[in-house]
């Protein structure tokens, strides 16, 4: 057998060993990051529409007459499908951080196998 070596600033042909752990992780990451910002962009859309609902509230202050009771009804039951979105998010996000807890605890293991 005999003694090569390859010649310096071309890839060795043992330097693709291992890269696969590393993309391995990375795609797992980034497929908890994709859940997260998901779960993130819900709390945004929440917000938005309570936002809404705060504009609305300062116009009904400003009208000559005062609102209805049908009209606060509907703002209640709107104000609180919106709490519940924004519950529903801070719950999705709670799960990708345990996600990414047993995601990081299975890439922190030591690998026993090629």
């Amino acid at each position: 057998m005999s003694d090569y070596t390859p010649p310096v600033g071309q890839p060795n042909y043992i330097s693709g060993w291992g890269n696969n752990q590393a993309k391995e992780t990375a795609l797992r990451i980034d497929h908890i990051a994709d859940k997260a910002k998901f779960g993130i962009e819900m709390l945004g859309t929440g917000l938005i529409g309570i936002d809404a609902i705060e504009k609305e509230l300062i116009e009904l202050s400003n009208a000559p007459q005062p609102p209805s009771q049908a009209q606060m009804r509907s703002i209640a039951h709107r104000l609180d499908s919106h709490q519940k979105q924004l519950q529903q998010a801070l719950d999705r996000i709670k799960d990708m951080m345990n996600d990414i807890d047993r995601e990081t605890d299975s890439i922190q293991r030591p690998r026993s196998s090629w």
